[in-house]
């Protein structure tokens, strides 16, 4: 009961609490006025897991849980350098706080924790197409999907091929991509639920985010990192892309130890990383900008979330 009073009074009031930390020293010192440092946090597959782990979850007892991610993010951007927060899909999944709120929960807790943008996952249509466009009305919340055409459903006005965010000086370009769903659920109206091939609509996309200047483009993807058949995947558009700097992946919880570095079709790089499931993990890439190197990739770090006990 007390868990649920919990819930209830965060999708009424927006109440996420939480001790906020001291501000952290920069992690490169600015040396010069053309110089801009952006972190981009990231999770995916947090699969509705508002509460850390209970204490019988094995080697994830304590683990995950808005509060302990919470307490990251605000101690980032504590530092005084602009974040940003990123999700690759499967937000909910099949629990008692999906069945009690159908999703409802889930979004509220990523609207006030200021995610700038975030893709779906197959599991995010658990309840339906129509109590997904429901919950995301219900929160204002936007997910960013360029390879579906939801022009015949409920979704049509509630997600966006791309969006740009502005950070300071930098102009950021984010799009993102979703695995054929008609083989993965089995929900009502899922014919009118049209995929378009996920390596060309990306690199459409990014094409008008590289002709509006962005200074990084980045992918959130819910393909799954690679497969042994070469079905489409992260490492697939990876390496058939034109311009994507970072792939942010889900689907296939992967605890990345270091991100994987890909040469595209232009000959450049594209940059995959995964946070593992369960928010158990947060991902953290840290690049550098100034006006004669462009951006630079200065480190990545992986967060384990873990809930301190109280003394």
């Amino acid at each position: 009961m007390n868990r649920r009073n919990f819930i209830q009074n965060t999708v009424k009031a927006g109440l996420f609490t939480g001790i906020s930390l001291l501000p952290a020293g920069n992690l490169l010192a600015k040396n010069s006025m053309t110089e801009t440092q952006l972190t981009i946090l990231h999770t995916n597959d947090t699969h509705s897991q508002i509460f850390p782990f209970e204490n019988n979850s094995g080697p994830y007892a304590g683990m995950g849980g808005i509060e302990s991610r919470k307490k990251i993010i605000e101690q980032i951007r504590g530092t005084g350098n602009p974040a940003l927060l990123l999700d690759a899909g499967d937000f909910c999944d099949d629990s008692s706080i999906y069945d009690a709120y159908k999703g409802k929960v889930e979004l509220e807790a990523m609207r006030l924790l200021g995610y700038d943008a975030f893709t779906l996952g197959e599991k995010d249509f658990l309840g339906g197409i129509d109590n997904l466009a429901t919950q995301l009305k219900h929160t204002g919340m936007k997910p960013i999907v360029c390879n579906y055409d939801f022009t015949h459903t409920s979704l049509q006005n509630w997600y966006q091929p791309y969006t740009i965010i502005q950070k300071e000086n930098l102009k950021i370009g984010v799009l993102g991509v979703l695995l054929p769903l008609h083989d993965k659920i089995s929900i009502s109206g899922i014919e009118n639920l049209v995929y378009l091939d996920a390596v060309m609509q990306a690199n459409k996309t990014a094409a008008i985010l590289q002709q509006q200047h962005c200074d990084i483009i980045i992918c959130l993807s819910h393909l799954g990192d690679r497969y042994a058949d070469g079905r489409i995947s992260d490492e697939v558009l990876a390496k058939n892309n034109q311009c994507i700097d970072v792939i942010i992946g889900g689907h296939t919880h992967q605890f990345f130890k270091q991100p994987r570095l890909y040469k595209n079709k232009s000959s450049s790089y594209t940059l995959v990383n995964q946070a593992g499931w369960g928010g158990i993990q947060m991902g953290q890439l840290d690049y550098v900008f100034t006006n004669t190197t462009n951006k630079k990739l200065i480190r990545t770090k992986n967060i384990l979330l873990r809930e301190k006990k109280n003394e």
